[in-house]
């Protein structure tokens, strides 16, 4: 499909139900939800979006903006018919939520937030580029085993299947994971939060340094309807690192809000 001008790959899961939106993490894609989205799909109908630079969505040209960016992803949800819903966004996927749950509350009946709030930037990357090819999928699988260590076997083998392809010249190649639009993301995302008006779930990994206790203080002091909910034995990648976990409390918010 086409939003912003640009084309956006998605997946749709389920038939019928309350209707989800799944947006991923910096460098993952849709592909990085499909445990929960399996799980999930007999009861409700799920629509995952590649952001911009990501997956099989087209790569931008210059560096676009977050809120450019979300409402590109808005622009995709809204043409499926995805509205209103309830947006479940990792990492850049929740900035992306809070920012459209600020300037379109008619859209949401509520959103989670995947290890992700309002968070001071140093301007360093927190890990060495990515090598561009592989070998072949034994070297993939070492090097992604190494990179995220909290990824169970059936995540792991989810991102050596969906996250790689061969280029024109047969070699194995990552996927694009956001160097194109990561440079425009920075926005001081509290004007947003305090703007937020539905019920709020955060689920933050218990070995993640990223939403301090202060932060997550002045998140409950802002949003009306906020729970947080720290999963255990994993970090950042959450619903890889703890699928049946991550599905269980997402269920009991969904099921919270009587959809």
């Amino acid at each position: 499909m086409k939003s912003g001008g640009y084309k956006i790959h998605y997946l749709l899961w389920g038939a019928t139900g309350p209707k989800l939106v799944f947006i991923h993490s910096m460098g993952m894609d849709a592909r990085g939800f499909d445990i929960t989205c399996r799980a999930l799909q007999p009861d409700y109908q799920i629509l995952a979006l590649d952001i911009l630079d990501h997956g099989d969505t087209e790569t931008p040209n210059e560096p676009v903006g977050l809120q450019d960016l979300s409402g590109v992803m808005r622009g995709c949800y809204t043409q499926l018919g995805f509205v209103p819903t309830v947006l479940v966004g990792h990492s850049v996927g929740g900035m992306i939520g809070m920012v459209l749950a600020a300037e379109h509350p008619e859209d949401f009946k509520g959103l989670v937030l995947v290890d992700i709030a309002p968070f001071e930037r140093t301007g360093a990357r927190s890990r060495p580029p990515q090598p561009e090819f592989f070998e072949d999928e034994a070297k993939a699988r070492e090097y992604l085993r190494q990179r995220y260590p909290d990824f169970t076997e059936e995540a792991l083998e989810n991102r050596v299947k969906y996250g790689l392809k061969k280029d024109e010249k047969g070699r194995l190649k990552r996927k694009p994971q956001g160097e194109a639009v990561r440079g425009g993301l920075d926005t001081d995302l509290w004007p947003y939060v305090e703007r937020i008006r539905a019920p709020v779930l955060m689920t933050i990994g218990g070995t993640s340094t990223l939403v301090t206790p202060e932060t997550l203080k002045r998140m409950k002091a802002s949003i009306p309807v906020l729970k947080a909910i720290t999963v255990e034995g994993v970090g950042h990648m959450v619903p890889q690192g703890k699928p049946e976990e991550f599905e269980a409390h997402l269920r009991a918010f969904l099921q919270e809000l009587k959809l």
